[in-house]
């Protein structure tokens, strides 16, 4: 007993000689202490300003923690060798003996008691210079003469350990801590001139959250709005005198082209706005566009490049295009050309003179070798890899740069440095991180700007520019507080992505092609084997499953265009015209055309439809889905809109009858379809196969002639087909009830035994012999 209180003892001295506080959970089951970093607290020490750490202590046990102090700790001359040694520290490690040694007191504050369940924030301060009248009852400094903050005489990332100590209503001691860092900046030292790292933040700018109206699907299907568009052109022409019939055709065939039921939160709208305000502020913001996208905003903001429309993912859709049906879903490789995607930022700028560069960027797929060479094939002259093309070595990064020969050419590979992009994204660099000063933005800033720090020093005489990634959700907020951030860090310069692209590259040749060959398609990953770690394998098992969603989408959506095609070929009404340039599809007769407005709907569909299986291959799920069942509603909508109204049940007393139908058409545009009807009867038959064209918004009504052979009862079953036999409506039945009056046939009966013996009087009137006697 006497060994065991003596080593106790002697570990608890240990510890409080070492500067490092433990975790301890309290002893109520149902939570935990925990501190994090919150707004406004400082990720660099420049020797003039402040040190600012704003703490939040959340208790989530059932007991009241009694008043306690958090202290900031640190060692002001430690540097550290190597990022794995950061990510170690960042997830709550110390595997440096050094690191459990930090015994300098940056700041520490006293916080009062804290209810169960409830929270404190309190703000620790450490001076540049001797404060003696500081009014803050929650924040304190050193008494000494000199500042803590003079200490910190090498530049660099620097180790925080924030820690708290109390008790709880037992008595029991209760602490808690996280890993953080914070940046010795080269202001006021002497330091050797050495070029400065170079970042290009890259900001995404398309959607990958789409909300679709019901109300905008509805309206797609029961209005031409094209028709709006070009009557609107028209009238204005007309009112200024110069009315031109050409200029209301191309307005209308502009709307129809550009139709979309798609649209942005209001929420995403209040980001968008103050992501395009930040986009003034801060210039350095590499802006890489979706032209599409653009036609969100009020006002275009200024872009870097473009990217591939809708930023569909042109990497799956390479590795599967010998396997999926990606022609019969309507979906071809122009869609999401680089040329396509200049006409559309020339269209929705209207400043044809500028054609900026196009960058292909990454969804969900990987940028196989096979996937590079279709970009480079549909005329892009780079790609930003966010996943397998990580240059990084274990001691150094490298230019996010590489150039990979393809049979199509040489492409340029610009690869997004991981850790840095994740923290840009608002993610921590682990999971173990998040739970860690990295839970919070405050944290996961002060790790990039001291991740940052890192990368300069450890090849300070190179230079090299990284690509770093805010995301295509990104927030405004982290957007503004970073480039905020850096653009005070010394170290760095914030590049271009021209800069980026003129770089010279780290990887090229024969070692770049090795690498893309090692990329593996979406099926190869799914199908690796994953026996040697269970990461590996559930790796697969998620990429399996994001194929085969994918490729199901593929399935899905085909079938939704061959319905939108089938609708307009068969079931839209055509007119004779003798204008063969029209455009609009035939239906047997080479003259028989749909008018051009009819026409120009139908473009306004199959654009809609475009446009959703477009943004249907985004890096969510949840969008994916959303988009994919949008598309299928429209196909669905278009034969919905055509309906044969349930008839009355009828009686019938005679041999035959007319049951009144009544086809109704919702669409803006007439239709042609056949009436079909059946029974279940041999002896009760009914009509069929009558054509009728039902014009625009309207009903027409038609008959059935019912025939009846016999009494009894049946059921008719009614449906509109298309020009082709296929059904283009749900079925419609009625009861036939006949009953035949008896009176009816014993007159037949009679007639026909008078007719019957006329007959044979008039026969035996000429084979009569005459009597002898006669």
């Amino acid at each position: 007993m006497f060994v065991d209180v003596c080593l106790a003892m002697m570990i608890a001295l240990a510890m409080v000689f070492a500067g490092v506080v433990p975790t301890y959970a309290a002893d109520d089951a149902t939570g935990k202490v925990s501190v994090s970093l919150e707004s406004g607290t400082s990720a660099t020490i420049n020797g003039t300003d402040d040190y600012t750490a704003v703490v939040t202590i959340t208790n989530g046990t059932n007991s009241m923690l009694a008043s306690g102090e958090v202290k900031v700790l640190t060692n002001p001359k430690y540097s550290f060798n190597s990022s794995s040694l950061m990510q170690s520290w960042a997830d709550g490690s110390t595997p440096d003996p050094r690191l459990r040694r930090l015994n300098t007191t940056l700041a520490t504050a006293a916080v009062d008691s804290i209810e169960a369940g409830g929270s404190r924030t309190v703000t620790l301060t450490a001076h540049a210079k001797t404060s003696s009248n500081s009014s803050d009852s929650s924040s304190s400094d050193s008494n000494s003469t000199d500042s803590v903050l003079d200490q910190f005489t090498s530049w660099g990332a620097k180790p925080l350990n924030i820690t708290y100590a109390s008790q709880n209503s037992d008595g029991d001691n209760v602490t808690a801590n996280i890993h953080s860092f914070v940046t010795r900046t080269q202001d006021g030292l002497n330091v050797d001139a050495t070029p400065q790292l170079g970042l290009t933040m890259a900001l995404p700018l398309t959607g990958s959250n789409w909300q679709v109206s019901t109300n905008d699907v509805r309206n797609l299907l029961t209005h031409d709005q094209s028709a709006g568009a070009a009557s609107s052109t028209s009238s204005t022409s007309n009112a200024s005198g110069n009315g031109n019939d050409s200029d209301a055709t191309d307005s209308g065939n502009a709307a129809a082209k550009s139709t979309t039921v798609t649209s942005l939160t209001d929420k995403q709208r209040r980001n968008q706005s103050s992501l395009a305000a930040t986009l003034r502020r801060h210039t350095a913001v590499q802006a890489v566009a979706d032209s599409s996208y653009l036609t969100t905003f009020s006002g275009t903001p200024q872009i870097a490049a473009l990217m591939q429309p809708r930023g569909f993912d042109i990497a799956f859709q390479s590795q599967t295009a010998d396997t999926l049906p990606w022609k019969d879903a309507g979906l071809t490789d122009n869609l999401w050309s680089a040329s396509t995607a200049t006409d559309m930022y020339h269209s929705v700028t209207g400043d044809e003179k500028t054609t900026p560069a196009t960058v292909a960027w990454q969804s969900t797929a990987s940028w196989t070798l096979s996937a590079l060479a279709a970009a480079k094939s549909q005329g892009y002259s780079a790609v930003v890899a966010e996943t397998d093309y990580d240059t990084d070595s274990p001691t150094a990064v490298h230019t996010s740069k590489m150039v990979v020969p393809t049979d199509a050419g040489d492409i340029t590979v610009l690869t997004t440095q991981r850790d840095l992009s994740a923290l840009a994204q608002d993610s921590a660099t682990s999971t173990d991180a998040k739970a860690q000063a990295e839970g919070t933005t405050a944290g996961r800033m002060a790790r990039f700007v001291a991740q940052s720090a890192f990368y300069q020093m450890e090849r300070p005489y190179e230079d090299r520019t990284l690509l770093v990634s805010f995301g295509t959700n990104a927030s405004a907020t982290t957007v503004e507080s970073l480039m905020t951030q850096l653009e005070s860090c010394s170290w760095l310069k914030l590049a271009g992505l021209d800069d980026l692209m003129q770089a010279e590259p780290s990887v090229s040749g024969n070692d770049a092609a090795k690498r893309a060959a090692e990329v593996p398609s979406m099926t190869e990953a799914a199908n690796t084997d994953a026996d040697s770690s269970t990461t590996d394998s559930n790796n697969a098992n998620t990429t399996a499953a994001t194929a085969e969603r994918l490729s199901g989408q593929v399935s899905t959506l085909r079938d939704a265009y061959a319905e939108i095609t089938r609708f307009a070929d068969n079931v839209l009404a055509k007119e004779d015209t003798g204008n063969t340039d029209s455009g609009a599809n035939t239906n047997g007769d080479s003259t028989a055309k749909l008018s051009e407005s009819a026409a120009r709907w139908v473009t306004s569909l199959r654009s809609a439809y475009t446009d959703l299986a477009l943004k249907a291959f985004s890096s969510s799920k949840t969008n994916d889905q959303r988009l994919v069942k949008a598309a299928g509603r429209i196909a669905d909508g278009l034969f919905s809109g055509v309906t044969v109204a349930k008839p009355d049940s009828i009686n019938i007393v005679s041999q035959s009858a007319s049951m009144p139908v009544t086809i109704a058409n919702s669409h803006p545009y007439a239709v042609r379809v056949r009436l079909m009807a059946g029974t279940d009867s041999e002896q009760i038959v009914s009509s069929s196969g009558e054509e009728l064209t039902i014009p625009a918004n309207s009903e027409v009504q038609s008959t059935l002639t019912i025939r009846v052979l016999s009494s009894g009862t049946a059921t008719v079953t009614i449906q509109l087909q298309d020009s082709n036999g296929q059904p283009i409506s749900d079925t419609a039945e009625a009861k036939i009830t006949s009953v035949l009056q008896i009176n009816d046939w014993s007159g037949y009966a009679i007639l026909a035994l008078a007719v019957l013996l006329g007959l044979l009087g008039l026969w035996r009137q000429f084979h009569r012999v005459k009597d002898p006697d006669e």
